[in-house]
């Protein structure tokens, strides 16, 4: 995941402005420390069985309503 660019700074603020719906959704949802550390956790390198990777995604989409492509 990108870090986190301040969001009162102008560069932000035009980008921003250019989201559409989906977008400026997920610029909130990644500020959420929680969601951050599911997303680490079911993309992370740290789950090397296929199962539990699709496990943690599926887990991912169900609490935050976000997809993956396969």
């Amino acid at each position: 995941m990108e870090p986190l660019e301040d969001w009162r700074s102008p560069k932000f603020e035009e980008a921003l402005g250019r989201l559409d719906r989906g977008g400026i959704s997920f610029e909130f949802l990644r500020r959420n420390e929680e969601y951050r550390a599911h997303y680490e956790t079911a993309t992370g390198d740290s789950l090397t069985d296929q199962q539990a990777v699709i496990a943690a995604r599926e887990g991912l989409t169900r609490r935050w309503g976000v997809l993956f492509p396969c």
